[in-house]
C-alpha cells in the first residue's frame, strides 16, 4: 500500500511510467528515445522481434548509407538553434552499442559537434561490446554512458567501469529507487564515474513503485541535489516526466513544477 491505496494487483503497479492509484490521466510520454537498432547499425523495423526479414535488413542497410553521408553542417546548424534558445546540448542518444567502428566514429562526431560530453544507450550485458565502445569512445575523447530501468543496482554496472575507462554511468535513480536501493549511497560510491542522472519521484518495491508528483513519493530529490550541490560534482540532472500529468494541466506546466521543486531543493 501507499497512502492507504492498496498496490495493483501483480505488483509494480507504477511501472515505467504509471501513475498513482488515484490518478486518472494518462501518464505523460517523457521525451522519447529511438527503438534500439538492430545489430548493423540500425534502421526502420525488426531489433526486437526476432530475425530480420530480407527487407528489413535491406532498409536498415540504406538507412546506415544514408545516415553516414549527413553532411556535419546538419549538426552544427542544430546546435545553433538550441544555443539561441540559451539551452546546451551535454548528452545525445544516439549510441549504437552493436554498430561498426565506423558508426560509432559517426556517432561520437555527431555528439560533440553538438557539445555532448557523453552519449548514451540502455546497458548492455556482453562485455566485449562494453570494452569495445568504451574504448572507443575514450578514443575519440567522449565518454560511453549507459542507462538503467529497474535493472539498476549498486553493481549494475561494475562490469561496464570494468571494461574500459570510457564507460560511464547514465543512471536513473527514481528507478534505482523503485527497484528497492539507495540513491544517495549510489552517488556516493560512483560520483566519478556519473555523467549523467535522470530525476523522478517513485515509491519503492513495497509501496508499489508508483511514478508520482515531485515530493509525494520516495525519491530523496532534495537531498540528492544538496549531496551534488555540496560536493561540487559535475554532472547534469534530467527531469524525466512519467508521473501521470492530473487533468486540467499539462507536461509543460508540470516540468515548470518540477524545475521550481529543484530550485527550491538547492536554494
Amino acid at each position: 500500500m501507499w497512502n492507504g491505496v492498496a498496490c495493483a494487483p501483480g505488483g509494480r503497479a507504477g511501472g515505467a511510467r504509471g501513475a498513482a492509484p488515484a490518478v486518472a490521466a494518462a501518464p505523460a510520454a517523457a521525451a522519447a528515445a529511438p527503438a534500439e537498432a538492430p545489430a548493423g547499425g540500425g534502421g526502420r523495423g525488426g531489433g526486437r522481434g526476432g530475425p530480420q526479414t530480407p527487407e528489413q535488413i535491406a532498409d536498415a542497410e540504406y538507412t546506415r548509407k544514408w545516415r553516414q553521408a549527413l553532411p556535419m553542417q546538419i549538426f552544427k546548424d542544430l546546435k545553433k538553434m538550441y544555443s539561441d534558445a540559451g539551452v546546451s546540448i551535454y548528452a545525445v542518444k544516439n549510441l549504437g552499442v552493436n554498430a561498426s567502428d565506423e558508426e560509432l566514429e559517426f556517432q561520437f562526431a555527431v555528439a560533440k559537434e553538438l557539445g555532448a560530453t557523453h552519449v548514451t544507450a540502455e546497458l548492455p550485458t556482453d562485455a566485449a561490446a562494453l570494452k569495445r565502445v568504451g574504448d572507443a569512445a575514450l578514443k575519440a575523447k567522449i565518454f560511453a554512458a549507459y542507462h538503467t530501468h529497474l535493472q539498476g543496482s549498486i553493481t549494475a554496472f561494475d562490469q561496464a567501469f570494468a571494461a574500459s575507462k570510457g564507460n560511464m554511468a547514465n543512471v536513473d535513480l527514481g528507478h534505482y529507487v523503485a527497484a528497492g536501493g539507495d540513491p544517495l549511497v549510489f552517488l556516493e560510491k560512483f560520483h566519478d564515474k556519473i555523467s549523467s542522472f535522470h530525476l523522478k519521484d517513485r515509491t519503492k518495491p513495497e509501496h508499489c513503485e508508483l511514478n508520482l508528483a515531485w515530493g509525494t513519493g520516495e525519491t530523496p530529490i532534495k537531498e540528492i541535489l544538496q549531496m551534488v550541490k555540496k560536493n561540487k560534482w559535475k554532472m547534469p540532472a534530467s527531469i524525466e516526466l512519467e508521473y501521470g500529468v492530473p487533468q486540467g494541466s499539462d507536461a509543460v506546466t508540470e516540468v515548470r513544477k518540477c524545475v521550481e521543486f529543484c530550485r527550491a531543493a538547492l536554494a
